[in-house]
């Protein structure tokens, strides 16, 4: 299943998830973010936690009173109750591998657009 989520500036592919897979502790998907997009700065409850892996482009992360640029091959993790965003500082998409745990209320706000399917150009060098 695909989705856009235009509040968050982001286009997702779930790749599982309780409704698509029955995984009963996490959900995973795929997001792009066009250049100078992101999520904006955000918060999600105990117990959610986030891991973000950067598969292509750049951009800058905050997590609570961290910054850090982030490229290909890093990877990021967000505790609950943690401020947090990223922008694609890039020209080319910013693509993500996100694991969400558990799942829950991170996807209600994501799962606004249902897309017919999602491809987005994704070239990975580590």
């Amino acid at each position: 299943m695909c989705f856009k989520a235009p509040h968050k500036n982001e286009v997702l592919r779930v790749l599982f998830d309780p409704s698509t897979t029955g995984t009963k502790r996490m959900s995973v998907w795929l997001t792009t973010f066009e250049p100078g997009k992101g999520p904006g700065l955000h918060t999600h409850p105990e117990p959610h936690e986030e891991l973000l892996f950067v598969l292509s482009g750049k951009g800058t992360e905050r997590v609570g009173e961290e910054v850090r640029e982030v490229r290909a091959g890093d990877a990021v993790f967000i505790p609950p109750n943690t401020p947090h965003e990223i922008v694609n500082t890039g020209d080319d998409l910013l693509t993500l591998l996100v694991v969400a745990a558990p799942p829950g209320p991170i996807e209600q706000e994501l799962y606004v657009h249902r897309l017919n399917k999602v491809v987005p150009t994704l070239h990975v060098e580590f």
